[in-house]
């Protein structure tokens, strides 16, 4: 459409957004309520798609249904020369997807906020018993002050209601795809949970975990491959974190968490020193293998490894670690073909019969050929001459020093550098590090923690939100975001901050939350035809409502509200004037001369822009 074009002689287009499969977006205005809003028109090729149309009519309803301040809100929906239309909460910034490849990488502390504001959506949505079945980061949307959002409802479903659910149809996109939706199992909240796992994964490494030449075969590796570490491709990653993403997108939606509020709860911790030391997770049912199929369609359920077939291939796992075996293959090189453990190719060779190289057996042969070769005296010279560098790491240093002396190693004098994850006075690291071999009395020096570095906190009121984000999270705090309305502080800046200014505290250790402004709060305007004017006055008085008045001569008793400018059930803030016309009452030869003095009253009354100056005015007319 046009900018300028007037849908309903109401919304105003401003600009295109973009668009989709089923429908194009536009920022547009709403003239009768003075906002932006953003406008979803149905595409002019398939208005008449009886498909398409149930779809706008099931975000309409599925959006209306919640009220959360992660949620886009719809607020109308029509028809405009043939076509649907919706009318949804404009929100100025851009979907999560250009976000993440705008700001990657995210520091650690951000895509834990941006995962809590989704999840908080997702929990109101599944307690509502609303399954949203396309989550991705394209329906994601984040404002310019780190606000998140969740949009588009349009395949969204009850959870008693699965019709839209088909074996032979896959509703969603493929990369945020549950495992079991494509073998035609029901949406359910696990699956919504699944999408949200690779949702994290790809905030925390700017990339979807599989990669596919066309839809069948991403889907096949959602069903079988095993998720792919994030601290492989980023190291630093707290295994907390990523226990998170291997919970959520477990093969088995058993496994995965039961709720969104339990998935917010565990991530919240995530980034705490205390769980520093926890374990990579593994499912309970972590060898359980799910089969999706290649054409999508209707092929049943598999669960056996053993028949698994990969669409690349045409041949099933256990085919192809056999061919590559009788080729020569070593273990490692096998399980690297088929993306599987060394441990699982192991398993299917032997259970086949199937002699195979192993590296570790070739390894350990060579070491004890050499032993052979050198003779019992070299091994007891190596055993009595050499020794492992033992992990002395999150010791106190006198702890390490006498480990480290026990096992016949020096200890240079110790350098110290401040840590947020490990105590005062405890080891960081060592050089070399554990597990080397070393010869004894070699010098081995020890990095000490001096603790995190305290910061004096500044003041933080009457900044946007991003900015006073960006800045502690710079430092090294974590960052929380709080709403609330204020008709003191514009919308976007920071009304207050959970720790007050000035105060010097540790950043890694320390979380800083950030009240900031939505704005004015907003008032329902009721119908205010037919009640009197002081009746209208007091309504303003008590909501802090500007009121504005207009007198004509009427049928109606003098002082009786006859019209009103803001129709009823408008939500509006303090800022706007509400203008009332109020009647004078009948105009008579007999009173011509108090009638103008009234009209002077009335012209003065008129100019009164505040509630307590309309009350003035009324009291003067009565």
């Amino acid at each position: 459409m046009e900018q300028g074009t007037m849908i309903d002689h109401r919304y105003r287009v401003v600009r295109p957004l973009g668009g989709g499969g089923m429908a194009n977006v536009y920022q547009a205005f709403d003239t009768y309520l003075n906002r932006d809003v953003t406008l979803k028109m149905i595409r002019l090729d398939i208005k008449d798609q009886p498909d398409a149309v149930e779809r706008f009519q099931r975000e309409a309803k599925s959006a209306t249904a919640l009220i959360n301040d992660h949620i886009v809100q719809v607020y109308d929906a029509g028809e405009f020369d043939g076509s649907s239309y919706l009318v949804m909460e404009y929100v100025d910034g851009m979907d999560l997807k250009d976000y993440t490849q705008a700001h990657f990488p995210i520091p650690y502390h951000e895509v834990v906020d941006i995962m809590e504001q989704i999840l908080d959506a997702v929990a109101a949505a599944h307690r509502a018993g609303i399954i949203h079945r396309d989550l991705k980061p394209q329906n994601i949307l984040i404002d310019k002050q780190g606000q998140v959002k969740i949009t588009d409802f349009g395949i969204a479903t009850a959870k008693k209601s699965q019709s839209l659910t088909q074996v032979h149809t896959v509703i969603g996109s493929i990369h945020y795809l549950a495992p079991e939706l494509p073998i035609g199992q029901h949406a359910s909240a696990q699956s919504d949970i699944y999408a949200l796992g690779v949702i994290l994964y790809e905030l925390l490494t700017n990339r979807v975990p599989y990669q596919g030449d066309t839809p069948e075969q991403v889907a096949y590796k959602h069903g079988n491959m095993p998720m792919p570490f994030v601290r492989d491709f980023d190291s630093q990653v707290p295994q907390p974190l990523e226990n998170v993403i291997l919970r959520a997108t477990a093969k088995n939606p058993a496994d995965r968490y039961f709720s969104a509020e339990d998935m917010a709860d565990d991530l919240k911790t995530s980034l705490s020193k205390r769980r520093s030391q926890e374990k990579r997770y593994v499912p309970e049912t972590s060898d359980e293998t799910r089969l999706v199929d290649t054409d999508l369609s209707d092929r049943p359920y598999v669960a056996d490894p053993d028949t698994l077939k990969d669409p690349e291939e045409g041949k099933s796992v256990t085919e192809q670690i056999i061919d590559y075996a009788k080729q020569g293959m070593s273990v490692k090189e096998i399980a690297t073909k088929v993306d599987r453990t060394p441990k699982f190719v192991r398993q299917v060779l032997s259970k086949n019969g199937v002699k195979y190289k192993s590296a570790k057996k070739w390894v350990v042969s060579l070491v004890m050929l050499l032993l052979l070769l050198a003779g019992i005296g070299g091994a007891s010279y190596f055993e009595s001459n050499y020794v492992t560098m033992p992990d002395v790491t999150n010791m106190s240093l006198n702890q390490a020093e006498s480990k480290l002396s026990n096992a016949g190693l020096t200890v240079s004098s110790p350098t110290y550098a401040s840590s947020k994850t490990v105590a005062n006075g405890q080891v960081i690291k060592t050089k070399p590090g554990s597990g080397a071999y070393l010869k004894k009395g070699t010098s081995v020096s020890l990095v000490v923690s001096s603790g995190g570095n305290k910061v004096s906190l500044a003041d933080y009121s009457g900044w946007s939100y991003g900015e006073a984000a960006a800045q502690l999270s710079g430092q090294g705090f974590t960052v929380k975001r709080k709403s609330q309305a204020s008709s003191d502080v514009p919308s976007g800046e920071v009304i207050s901050q959970s720790v007050a200014a000035f105060t010097s505290v540790d950043p890694s250790s320390t979380t800083i939350t950030l009240t900031v402004s939505t704005g004015p709060s907003k008032v329902q305007v009721p119908n205010l035809v037919g009640k009197n004017q002081s009746d209208a006055i007091s309504w303003a008085n008590a909501n802090r409502i500007q009121l504005s008045f207009n007198f004509t001569n009427s049928n109606q008793p003098s002082g009786q509200v006859i019209a009103q400018d803001t129709p009823s059930g408008s939500q509006i803030t303090s800022d706007k004037t509400v203008t009332l016309t109020i009647s004078s009452g009948q105009e008579s030869s007999s009173n011509s001369n108090n009638n103008s003095n009234n009209s002077n009253n009335n012209a003065s009354s008129s100019s009164s822009s505040s509630s307590s100056s309309s009350a003035s005015s009324s009291s003067n007319n009565h």
